[in-house]
């Protein structure tokens, strides 16, 4: 069986649309709920970027763990909440910059 990728409140409980690797995690501190079933923060805007049979793709604020750097990911979630990938892209505010300018050059 895969292993759970969704963080761990004090409780000992995983929480929905949420992950973190060993070295990025989710910012539940940030952002807007990821669904309005799901009060979990850390989505940059209020809805997927992509949502369709039963997963959906979200752009959220994550942090490195030991310097506590902001950064972003994307994340595939599957319809209870869990992240379907352990591992996403980490990149910062600039990169997202440059991948819209390049993305506005493919779809007009």
């Amino acid at each position: 069986m895969a292993y759970d990728h969704r963080i761990i409140d004090m409780t000992g409980n995983r929480i929905n649309y949420s992950c973190e690797n060993r070295r990025y995690r989710t910012n539940l501190r940030k952002g807007f709920p990821h669904n309005p079933s799901s009060q979990t923060l850390g989505n940059v805007i209020e809805h997927p970027l992509v949502n369709s049979g039963g997963y959906s793709l979200w752009l959220e604020h994550v942090f490195e763990i030991d310097t506590t750097e902001e950064m972003y990911w994307l994340m595939w979630y599957d319809a209870s909440g869990k992240p379907t990938i352990p591992l996403s892209g980490v990149f910062d505010k600039n990169d997202l910059g440059q991948m819209v300018f390049q993305l506005s050059k493919f779809v007009p």
